[in-house]
């Protein structure tokens, strides 16, 4: 297992511990130790069952690694051998609340009200074989409603899109959690399952195309379930794809957008599946609208400081106030991303009283700028 993560290819360089954001903020914790320990000092328990929970999983260290060192699978790996062997899951935010919903999900009797938010807006049909997975977001929305999150909008911003492609697509009425936050805590057994239910439900219903904007959740349905479900045959395709691939076949365009943005790049859609230059180009076909990046931008920027509702701690905050500050010197009055959890993470901070909003800004999603502002030729 080691040997498939290339570990034992580590030239113990270092360049994994300089530019992890835990250990830039502060926090001591060395992706370049904890591998050392495992491959010579496994006997050193404690440091490792304490270390592999700190990563953030954001893969800054594998961009940097000159050895090709696959360290997110190998903390996955590691993490679900503690949780299996020794019970141990990490810290979780929130008293593990967002871990608990999505093990009560994995209940093959829950049944669930979940599609009271859809409204005139939008149209989605009743059945069909191209369906939308929406995630989680009608319970952030409820869950974190003290810093008035709205990741709903992105789910209908993201239908409206399809709604303009001459989509409709359908919406599963009892459709499950990605599952994300828990194949990341190391419960295999409750993802496993959210994995199997979820597929039976889509196949059941006729589906033959999945299209998902999040991305945790196109990262799960995408790489990890097939792995899960013996002969997977759906299709799962992100929107921003689809959406870049209709663009190019013309008829469409953008109305101008006369603002001073910058983007922030989620972990998941730039280093784990190379979305960098697509976000870009999508940004760059909006008239008048000004891209100005950060410092850290593409594939070296600096995450949201979260991942799986794990690492929620003072470090944390702090990986998210210089990102804000990063988003503060280029004089951009937008913050653009397209996650939502980077949207939940962000507006947390920028809420923080104690920062007294000097790291104000606004965040919108990519999807809904994108949906506000496309229009037919002509239109």
């Amino acid at each position: 297992m080691i040997v498939d993560m290339a570990l034992y290819q580590c030239l113990e360089c270092g360049k994994c511990t300089a530019s992890c954001p835990r250990r830039l903020t502060g926090k001591e914790y060395s992706p370049r130790l904890l591998a050392h320990k495992v491959i010579v000092e496994r006997e050193d328990e404690a440091f490792i069952e304490n270390a592999v929970w700190e990563c953030l999983t954001c893969g800054m260290c594998r961009e940097r690694c000159p050895s090709g060192v696959d360290f997110n699978r190998f903390i996955l790996e590691m993490r679900t051998l503690l949780a299996e062997k020794k019970g141990l899951k990490g810290y979780r935010a929130h008293d593990g609340a967002l871990h608990s919903w999505m093990r009560m999900m994995s209940s093959p009797d829950l049944m669930q009200n979940r599609l009271d938010w859809v409204d005139d807006s939008i149209q989605v049909a009743s059945s069909g074989d191209v369906a939308f997975f929406t995630g989680c977001a009608p319970y952030f929305d409820i869950f974190f409603a003290g810093i008035e999150v709205d990741t709903l909008t992105i789910v209908r911003d993201s239908i409206r899109l399809l709604n303009f492609l001459d989509i409709k697509p359908f919406l599963l009425p009892n459709e499950r959690c990605c599952g994300h936050d828990l194949l990341w805590t190391g419960d295999t057994e409750n993802f496993e399952a959210l994995c199997r239910q979820n597929y039976r439900s889509f196949k059941d219903a006729g589906v033959r195309e999945i299209i998902v904007s999040c991305p945790e959740c196109f990262h799960i349905l995408g790489e990890h379930m097939p792995r899960i479900i013996p002969g997977f045959d759906l299709k799962v395709t992100l929107l921003l794809d689809l959406l870049q691939r209709e663009l190019h076949k013309g008829g469409m365009a953008f109305r101008p957008f006369s603002r001073k943005v910058t983007f922030q790049d989620p972990c998941r859609l730039v280093r784990m599946i190379d979305r960098s230059s697509l976000l870009r180009e999508l940004l760059g076909l909006i008239p008048e609208m000004k891209l100005v990046e950060m410092e850290n931008s593409g594939r070296g920027a600096l995450c949201c400081g979260n991942c799986g509702f794990i690492n929620c701690d003072a470090y944390s905050k702090q990986i998210q106030v210089a990102r804000l500050k990063e988003a503060r010197a280029t004089g951009a009055d937008l913050l653009i991303t397209a996650c939502p959890k980077c949207m939940i993470h962000m507006t947390c901070t920028i809420r923080d009283k104690l920062r007294h909003g000097k790291i104000k800004m606004e965040i919108r999603d990519l999807v809904s700028v994108l949906a506000d502002q496309i229009e037919l030729f002509g239109g």
